[in-house]
C-alpha cells in the first residue's frame, strides 16, 4: 500500500489495526498520524488519541494502551514512537517480551488502531518486524519519487493562495536538489523554501521563474559561501551586509547559523582529507556532498586555520544554545560573531 493510499482510505473511515511507518521522511510519517488523529471524533480526541515513547515503554503499558475502550467514539489511535523491537537496539525487552507481543498483535482489540513510527531504518530480519507485515500495512517513508513530489508541492503551493506553472514548479523543485541521492535534503526543507516564495509572492499572485531564483536554496547557499569568504577576508561590512540581505529575503537567522556551522564544518573535513591526499572527488564521494561544495570548502579552508575554525564553530554552538534558551536576540548573536571573526 502507497503513502497517497492510506490516506484516501482514512478519508473513508476505512482502517487496519496495525500500521508501521518507517523512514528517514519524518514529514510524511507526522502528517498520517495528524491524518489519523484528525479522524477521531475532535471533541474527546484527548481521549482516544495516545503517544507512546517506544524507547520508555513497557509491554503491559501498550496493551492496556490499546485494551482500554474508546471514550465516546468507535476507535482510538495509540501510536508507539521508535520502538526498539524494530531497531537494532534491545535494551528493555527480553526474548519473552517480542514472542508475547508477536502473539498479541494477531489478536487487537477491533476498537484500537496501533501506529509504530519509527524515524528511520527497521531491521527487518526481526520475527516482530516480520510479523507486522503479515497482520497489518507496513510503510517506507523515504523520499517521494517524481510524480509523488510534483503533487506534493502543487497541493503545498495551492494550499496557500500562490499560482506557479508546471514548468516554473519543475524549475523550482530541480533547484531544491530533493531527489539527488547524496542530498540531505527532506520534506521539511521544501516545504521551507514554498514558504518563503509564498510569502514573497503573496496570495493570490503567480510565482515565477525570477522569483524561485531570488529565493532559491541554491542562492542561499552561494551568499553563505560568499558571507564566508567576506569573513577569511576580514571584511565585515560587506559580511553583515550579505547576512541582512538574507534576513529581509526572509531567511531564519538560527538557519543561517545552521548553515555557517555546517560549512564551516565541511571545509575542516575536506582541510584534514585533502592533507592527507584525497583529491575533491574522492573528498565528495566520501562526505555525500556536491563536488562543487567541496571545491568551495578547499579554496576556503587556506583562509582559516583549524583553531580559528574550531573557536567560531564553538562561538556559533553558543550562539544557538543562547538563542533557543532566550539569552540573546538571534540576529545580533550572529552579527557579533561576524564582527568578531572579522577583526
Amino acid at each position: 500500500m502507497k503513502y497517497g493510499d492510506i490516506i484516501k482510505n482514512i478519508k473513508v473511515n476505512k482502517f487496519e489495526k496495525i500500521y508501521t511507518f518507517y523512514g528517514k521522511e519524518r514529514y510524511l510519517i507526522d502528517e498520517l498520524i495528524k491524518k489519523f488523529k484528525k479522524s477521531l471524533n475532535s471533541t474527546f480526541v484527548d481521549f482516544n488519541f495516545s503517544t507512546i515513547d517506544g524507547n520508555q515503554t513497557s509491554l503491559d503499558e501498550i496493551i492496556s494502551s490499546l485494551e482500554t475502550i474508546p471514550f465516546m467514539d468507535d476507535r482510538k489511535v495509540v501510536v508507539i514512537k521508535n520502538f526498539e523491537l524494530l531497531t537494532n537496539k534491545k535494551k528493555n525487552f527480553t526474548q519473552q517480551d517480542e514472542d508475547e507481543i508477536c502473539e498479541y498483535i494477531k489478536n487487537t482489540p477491533d476498537h484500537a488502531i496501533l501506529i509504530f513510527a519509527i524515524y528511520s531504518d527497521i531491521d527487518k530480519r526481526k520475527k516482530f518486524t516480520k510479523e507486522l507485515g503479515k497482520y497489518g500495512t507496513v510503510l517506507n517513508c523515504n523520499k517521494l519519487d517524481n510524480n509523488e513530489l510534483l503533487k506534493w508541492a502543487q497541493k503545498r503551493f495551492k494550499k496557500e493562495n500562490v499560482d506557479i506553472d508546471n514548468s516554473t514548479l519543475n524549475y523550482f523543485l530541480n533547484n531544491i536538489d530533493y531527489q539527488n541521492k547524496n542530498s540531505d535534503k527532506t520534506l521539511s526543507d521544501v516545504e521551507n523554501e514554498i514558504m518563503k516564495i509564498t510569502s514573497f509572492v503573496g496570495q493570490g499572485k503567480k510565482a515565477s521563474i525570477s522569483d524561485v531564483d531570488e529565493l532559491s536554496s541554491k542562492k542561499t547557499e552561494n551568499d553563505i559561501f560568499k558571507l564566508i569568504d567576506f569573513i577569511g577576508n576580514k571584511n565585515a561590512s560587506e559580511a553583515i551586509k550579505i547576512f541582512n540581505d538574507m534576513i529581509v529575503k526572509g531567511e531564519s537567522p538560527l538557519m543561517i547559523l545552521s548553515m555557517i556551522s555546517r560549512q564551516f564544518k565541511i571545509i575542516m573535513q575536506s582541510k584534514l582529507l585533502n592533507g592527507k591526499g584525497d583529491t575533491e572527488h574522492v573528498i565528495a564521494k566520501s562526505l555525500g556532498i556536491h563536488p562543487y561544495v567541496i571545491k568551495k570548502a578547499l579554496i576556503q579552508s587556506k583562509k582559516f586555520d583549524n583553531t580559528s575554525i574550531i573557536r567560531l564553530q564553538n562561538e556559533l554552538l553558543e550562539a544557538d544554545y543562547s538563542i533557543k534558551s532566550g539569552l540573546k536576540k538571534d540576529i545580533l548573536a550572529l552579527e557579533i560573531i561576524i564582527s568578531k571573526f572579522c577583526m
